[in-house]
């Protein structure tokens, strides 16, 4: 690792006294490195929903099945939960900026090879390495924005769901047209110019800081939690492969992933240096905003993943325009949650937003999973109908999400990249749940669009009946439990 850093930054070395005259002035420095962290996260949202929108374009190019090209969402996600729930806590050892720019610069390497790659499975391998380094942006950003934004954490951190929105909005829209216009080959490489500012500004703005206090890397604990995640991810999309060794290789997967997950349970219960603190995922609030982030992510991330599909299938919109309708559910999710973090957040609390959002993204989906679009009157275009429909759903997500960021932070604060990497795995895990369960019953349905209607159904109902876990999430007001003799019970 020490080695791809100096390769990747021997700009640092001639720029030492610039970067140190920059660090020291603090107060506008602070929102500099906001900025950073901003692109940053811009970067690794644009990477992956841009996946989303050319999928016919690659499929017809990598000369592939709708199976196979489907692997470079899978892929991504699985790796991109993998990294996120490791990234924390190497970074507090090997140190945040350090960390932060290796990640980018292994993203852009990715990125760069998988727009280049001659075949499907060269293409998802790359994706993976893509997604290695993008998963890690997310916990690191938010150790650095919680070190430069202390009294404002729950806003600065509140914000970054007003930021990535703006990632997903410039991926399937100006990838889609992109795609279109010159090749879904360059709508891969659309990231790389932010990436490359990203590190420059890192260099010069961010401050080193980490947490080492003589400790060894639990190599052992990474490695069975990589295990665990990965087996029971890869098992869930292995399941919609139409073939019967893929079956009877995600069952042993799926099999597998139990005592794997136990294993790494009790070696971190008996580590003092555990990549993840057990407590994390024992103690009753992260238990219920871990359960949670899974329901969140299939009902959130992966219901959007498939609307710019949706969309070609049911309407016959070219990809630009089926990249377009997502707008309307991005810019509602930037002024839902700008609105909330800036004046919500502290006046009402997490669980009330959590209610309020849920229902609001509860009807949205209800209403394509009932088929609204098929009853429609024909003077109203399915674009613009979509297009509301997709910016109610937006505007409870921007309503939720704030809270759900933060829920559990303040319990624990000197944990917090630990407990971003977390929710960003389950979240994740939820969004394969979810896309694993399209993928299969649109390649058994002769009715393609039916079949994501169905899957969307039951995203709402789902989302109604986890509203009792929201009673069991921290509310934001509670004491901090990593100074507390009696921490919260366990369920």
């Amino acid at each position: 690792m020490r080695a791809l850093y100096c390769l990747s930054f021997p700009v640092m070395a001639g720029c030492q006294g610039l970067r140190m005259f920059m660090v020291q002035t603090t107060s506008k420095r602070r929102f500099a490195v906001f900025g950073v962290v901003a692109l940053a996260l811009l970067v690794s949202t644009m990477n992956l929903t841009v996946a989303f929108v050319v999928l016919p374009q690659m499929r017809e190019g990598l000369n592939a099945s709708l199976t196979w090209v489907g692997w470079t969402i899978t892929a991504y996600q699985l790796t991109q939960a993998v990294s996120m729930s490791l990234a924390g806590k190497v970074s507090d050892q090997l140190g945040r900026r350090r960390t932060f720019m290796v990640s980018l610069a292994i993203f852009s390497l990715g990125s760069l090879g998988a727009a280049l790659a001659p075949n499907v499975s060269t293409h998802v391998l790359l994706r993976m390495v893509a997604a290695l380094g993008g998963g890690a942006i997310m916990p690191v950003a938010a150790a650095i924005v919680s070190l430069e934004f202390p009294k404002e954490r729950a806003k600065a951190l509140g914000l970054f769901t007003s930021i990535m929105p703006i990632g997903w909005i410039l991926g399937p829209t100006v990838g889609g047209l992109i795609a279109d216009e010159v090749s879904w080959r360059a709508a891969f490489l659309m990231p790389l110019p932010f990436a490359a500012l990203a590190i420059v500004g890192s260099a010069f703005l961010i401050r080193e800081s980490s947490e080492r206090k003589n400790a060894n890397l639990d190599l052992r604990g990474a490695a069975l939690l990589t295990a665990a995640i990965a087996s029971f991810m890869l098992a869930l999309s292995l399941f919609r492969v139409d073939a019967g060794t893929a079956t009877a290789a995600a069952w042993a997967l799926l099999l597998a992933s139990a005592p794997i997950a136990w294993l790494f349970w009790r070696h971190e219960a008996h580590t003092e240096d555990a990549i993840v603190d057990p407590a994390l995922l024992r103690l009753r609030p992260f238990v219920a905003a871990n359960i949670y982030n899974v329901i969140w992510g299939a009902a959130s991330i992966g219901s959007s993943a498939f609307i710019p599909f949706y969309a070609m299938v049911q309407f016959g919109f070219e990809s630009s325009r089926a990249g377009a309708v997502l707008i309307g559910l991005e810019v509602a999710l930037i002024v839902g949650s700008t609105v909330t973090s800036l004046f919500l957040l502290r006046r009402v609390g997490y669980r009330p937003l959590l209610f309020a959002g849920g229902v609001v993204m509860s009807g949205a989906l209800l209403a394509v999973g009932v088929g609204l679009f098929d009853v429609l009157p024909d003077s109203i275009s399915p674009f613009w109908a979509l297009f509301g429909v997709l910016a109610v759903a937006g505007l409870g997500m921007g309503v939720q999400a704030p809270a759900s960021n933060n829920a559990g932070i303040e319990l624990m604060p000197s944990h917090i990249s630990s407990i971003v990497g977390l929710r960003g795995m389950f979240r994740f895990a939820g969004s394969v749940i979810a896309t694993t369960l399209i993928f299969f019953l649109l390649s058994g349905s002769e009715d393609t669009a039916r079949g994501v209607e169905i899957v969307y159904l039951g995203l709402a109902v789902l989302m109604f009946a986890a509203a009792p876990i929201i009673m069991l999430m921290p509310t934001g007001r509670e004491r901090r439990i990593d100074q507390q003799a009696e921490p919260y019970p366990t369920p």
